[in-house]
């Protein structure tokens, strides 16, 4: 099924926004960490993720109906984040529109372009909050956990079946004649945090593009991979490798030049 390549698009646009509003966000002192170096931050944000999801696989199997308003809350709350650095107060105003059209329609373009702005957001928001080294430990735990969530517990897929039915913007979806073609928004925002993370703490442009370009060709292994198997892949143990050889490429390429 070619129309999951059509999926690398909303890697890139999520990537590319987040690096345009990450100084805005940090001239806003929107920072999650105040010690941006300081490796505790890691491990802060990987229990953040774990009794996130934990809550929701709860909610599932006790109270579906309320994962839709919990969802919707938290959206309006990034949307919120997100636009407040370009228009205050005022930002209730688009936040209440994309809501709105995502609440009304749930056509699969408006779950996209909200997942690109929720992506990019989060994406920005943590890429100014931690320096490459955390965000390399943070890389590695979620890689881990992504590989056993998927083949071994398998509480991941669960999570992924149960959203994608509600057309909730934590999944981009690309629709498709057979089956649509789906990625967690988390596949794009975790590489592409330490691509952020570069960009505002590091001292040569040629890293972040270099690590950029690399999340992207993990990303485009990641998809054939899947196309030749025909079944689900947990996708942060390829993508966030991938944008951490990256990153040390880069680093090598800054000391040479």
């Amino acid at each position: 099924m070619k129309e999951r390549y059509l999926l690398g698009i909303f890697y890139i646009l999520t990537g590319i926004l987040a690096i345009l509003i990450a100084p805005a966000f940090s001239g806003a002192g929107m920072q999650a960490f105040e010690n941006a170096s300081d490796i505790s931050n890691s491990f802060a944000y990987l229990l953040m993720i774990l009794g996130f999801t934990a809550a929701i696989l709860v909610i599932i199997r006790l109270k579906k109906s309320l994962i839709k308003p919990l969802f919707y809350f938290l959206l309006f709350i990034t949307y919120f984040y997100g636009f407040f650095p370009f228009t205050g107060i005022l930002s209730v105003i688009p936040s209440s529109v994309l809501l709105y059209l995502l609440v009304r329609t749930r056509h699969w373009m408006v779950v996209n372009i909200s997942a690109v702005i929720v992506g990019a957001t989060v994406t920005a928001i943590f890429g100014i909050s931690m320096e490459p080294l955390p965000v390399i430990v943070l890389l590695v735990t979620l890689a881990l956990y992504d590989y056993m969530a998927v083949y071994k517990t398998k509480h991941m897929l669960t999570l992924a079946d149960s959203i994608s039915e509600m057309k909730i913007p934590v999944l981009f979806i690309i629709p498709g004649k057979e089956r649509d073609a789906m990625m967690g928004v988390g596949d794009a925002v975790m590489p592409n945090i330490l691509v952020v993370s570069g960009f505002i703490f590091g001292s040569c442009i040629i890293q972040p593009f270099v690590t950029f370009i690399s999340g992207i060709a993990g990303l485009f292994l990641l998809l054939r991979m899947v196309e030749k198997s025909k079944k689900a892949h947990p996708g942060l143990p390829i993508l966030n490798f991938s944008v951490i050889a990256g990153y040390i490429a880069g680093l090598a390429l800054c000391k040479i030049l």
